[in-house]
């Protein structure tokens, strides 16, 4: 991606291979990509990603069905 932004959930969550409703819910409970700041555009307060958070929170995601909410036995 060129741009050393993104703006608004639709093209984060594209970029990310989400759906827009998705991304906003990670993002909402606090476990989503971090916001750089929010833009007003028109009537719509939109959030600005970096590329390079999404990135870096794309790869630290654990994948599908992981179980996040399981606390890891100390060995």
């Amino acid at each position: 991606m060129p741009s050393d932004e993104i703006v608004g959930y639709g093209p984060a969550a594209e970029y990310l291979g989400l759906k827009r409703n998705t991304l906003s819910s990670y993002v909402a409970r606090g476990s989503g990509p971090r916001v750089k700041e929010r833009r007003t555009e028109g009537q719509y307060v939109l959030p600005v990603f970096e590329v390079a958070e999404l990135d870096r929170w794309k790869n630290s995601r654990p994948g599908q069905g992981a179980r996040t909410d399981l606390i890891q036995a100390s060995v």
